[in-house]
């Protein structure tokens, strides 16, 4: 079980890939035609702004497709486009687009750093079709990490960068909250009657314990994500954790810099790695305001993710093999509610999609192309009353 896991979770981003034939039904099968995937659907305003925010154009002015300013057509940018668009040693930047109606508040994080917070998560993963990890009910736990010595400085410096990059100015000095989020349980979504084999649910098992850390900056931005697996827990189930820490980032709201009110929308800008694949992608990430009831506040997120250069470096039997990005989509879709005193929602879903066209070492983009595709998909709950 352990060496299926490893393998499904390694070798999935490459499924389609046995000959011609069988790649094109994949292909047909996923949508992709010699054209590529298809563009992502984000309609309207939300659309344009993620159209301005990939080429720096003001808002109003959306440039047109595969324009040298614009976002690039084949959703791969070049190494020097991407550092255009957002420069290495920016982390992330927030542009406000639409500040919203009366009345408008300001939004900002109040987390007691001494508080546990538990949430229920059910997680899905699927890489290259129908392979990928089962479908998990996790147990997640999330409490302010102790900080080591020394921290208290890096985080004052992880601040000002990220005022540079337009996020809350009047934060900026302050540390970042290191998080903890620890796997407290771990078992199949659905089950027959009987529960999981013994074997799936003892490599299951060894989940329990496993965490992901990362910080939490004055602006909320979620950042910096590692997964911790136990010793004995089989490194096949790593992704599992990498999607979690992705999950808690799309449902993590950055939060601008100025009062805002029902109907408020705004561009998030940033670096991701996409799981189960070790895709580098450059994130927009637009987040609304969709109601403000009290300190609660109901949000919608649609997500775009553009390859952060052309080379993809995947596992195989022989050793690392460098793929070519050919064609890439990446989109996705999000709703929760968020509240100024919870390390992430208490309820909300994330969708993210990402579907590519691989072109192997030494081939012609147009004669050999294998298709690869990543889902994930993210449900939080808050666990029901003892």
């Amino acid at each position: 079980m352990a060496s299926a896991l490893a393998a499904a979770s390694l070798a999935g981003l490459t499924a389609g890939c046995d000959d011609d034939k069988g790649k094109a039904q994949v292909a047909a099968d996923a949508g992709a035609g010699d054209a590529g995937p298809a563009q992502p659907v984000i309609g309207g305003k939300l659309g344009e702004a993620v159209a301005q925010a990939a080429s720096g154009s003001p808002a109003g002015a959306a440039p047109t497709a595969g324009a040298a300013d614009g976002p690039p057509e084949t959703g791969v940018f070049t190494l020097p486009g991407a550092a255009a668009a957002l420069p290495k040693d920016t982390p992330y930047k927030i542009e406000i687009i639409t500040e919203g109606g009366e009345p408008r508040a300001q939004l900002a994080a109040k987390i007691d750093p001494k508080s546990e917070q538990k949430l229920n998560v059910t997680l899905a993963l699927r890489m290259g079709g129908p392979q990928g990890l089962p479908n998990l009910e996790l147990g997640v736990s999330f409490k302010a990490d102790k900080p080591k010595e020394g921290a208290g400085a890096a985080g004052a410096a992880a601040g000002t960068a990220g005022a540079a990059a337009g996020a809350a100015g009047a934060a900026a000095g302050a540390a970042a909250t290191k998080v903890i989020a620890q796997v407290t349980s771990a078992t199949l979504a659905s089950m027959s009657l009987g529960g999981p084999p013994k074997e799936l649910a003892d490599v299951l098992g060894k989940l329990k314990g496993s965490s992901v850390r990362y910080d939490l900056s004055p602006a909320n931005v979620a950042s910096n994500f590692k997964p911790e697996l136990p010793k004995e827990a089989d490194p096949g189930l790593e992704p599992v954790l990498e999607a979690l820490g992705e999950a808690i980032g799309l449902l993590t709201p950055p939060l601008p810099d100025k009062p805002v009110g029902a109907g408020a929308y705004w561009m998030v800008t940033d670096r991701a790695v996409v799981s189960g694949a070790g895709l580098p992608v450059l994130r927009y990430r637009v987040f609304k305001v969709e109601k403000i009831e009290g300190d609660t506040v109901s949000f919608s997120v649609d997500t775009r993710q553009y390859a952060e250069g052309a080379d993809l470096r995947l596992p195989g039997p022989n050793g690392d093999v460098t793929m070519t990005i050919d064609r890439i989509e990446s989109s996705g879709k999000g709703s929760f509610a968020w509240s100024p005193s919870r390390f992430v929602p208490a309820g909300g879903d994330v969708s993210q999609r990402v579907q590519a066209l691989l072109v192997p070492p030494g081939a012609q983009p147009a004669a050999q192309r294998s298709v690869a595709q990543v889902e994930l998909t993210a449900k939080l709950a808050a666990p029901a009353a003892q």
